[in-house]
């Protein structure tokens, strides 16, 4: 058993008794508008259960920061990448930040693609095998998103902070990727995770289904033949919950995604609003 926690880690992480809104701590200065953040306890669960203090972290998809942050205020060393240079100057200010309130570590992010993961790092300060993996990445056409209700703009009521991007997708966008390129790309950003982690260092990968076209996609199956076809192992599966927990489950859903699902059951289908996402953990072959 590892001494890093004083005991196995459930399979089913209560990440969610709070709103992630509420999760978030003053080192989110610049805002949180990406459409996909990792929810900031599912992060440190991951953190402090697959890493030490001292150890340095890497966020091959960064967005707008968080697990770069969580790693901060815990003690740790973090890299982020993202292909967006909005998310970059959102997350470089944010880490700013959380380097402040926390003087004795440091994180780094870096604007690119992470499938070129290798070549991006280099001259970063990153001069020997990063400690850990802990990453989300982004999927399908997503419903999350911020409302705009009737007061703010006259009429209906608008959805923003709803895209990846707020330009034109680049096309080597995974968010914007056809299923067989996103298993391709997927391959590739994990192949450059291979070769920065250490032996026996743990990837942590958080992955939900999503619906596309009325049809479930297991993104959490596309995430594991990625992982494996790129040389890891799948060392556990966990579930961290997107709800609070109190004897029942209370989902914490945005505005749309729970608009979706009440139009769609209204049709019949059946469909749900999300209460969990999965957390994949592979680990490097030592």
């Amino acid at each position: 058993m590892s001494k890093r926690t004083p005991g196995p880690l459930p399979s089913i992480w209560a990440t969610g008794q709070a709103k992630p809104h509420r999760q978030r701590s003053d080192a989110y200065v610049a805002g949180n508008a990406h459409p996909a953040k990792m929810w900031p306890h599912i992060a440190t669960t991951a953190i402090a259960r697959y890493s030490k203090a001292g150890d340095t972290i890497l966020d091959p998809m960064c967005g707008v920061g968080t697990s770069v942050i969580e790693a901060i205020q815990q003690g740790r060393n973090a890299y982020g990448v993202d292909l967006e240079p909005e998310w970059v100057e959102l997350a470089r200010a944010n880490i700013e930040a959380a380097m402040a309130a926390h003087p004795g570590s440091w994180g780094e992010v870096v604007q690119g693609d992470a499938a070129d993961l290798a070549l991006l790092l280099d001259g970063t300060r990153l001069r020997a095998p990063v400690d850990m993996v802990l990453t989300s990445p982004p999927y399908g056409a997503v419903t999350h998103g911020q409302p705009d209700t009737s007061r703010v703009t006259g009429g209906k009521i608008r959805n923003r902070a709803h895209r990846y991007s707020t330009g034109k997708a680049k096309p080597e966008s995974l968010a914007t990727s056809s299923a067989s390129r996103l298993q391709a790309g997927l391959e590739a950003v994990f192949a450059g995770c291979l070769l920065a982690l250490k032996p026996g260092g743990f990837a942590v990968v958080t992955a939900r289904p999503f619906t596309e076209a009325g049809a479930l996609v297991d993104f959490p199956s596309f995430v594991i033949r990625a992982g494996l076809a790129a040389g890891l192992t799948l060392a556990e599966r966990r579930v961290a919950l997107l709800a609070r927990w109190d004897g029942a489950l209370h989902p914490h859903v945005t505005f749309f995604h729970l608009h979706n699902v009440r139009e769609a059951r209204r049709q019949g289908k059946k469909l749900f609003a999300r209460a969990h996402e999965d957390v994949l953990v592979f680990r490097k072959p030592s």
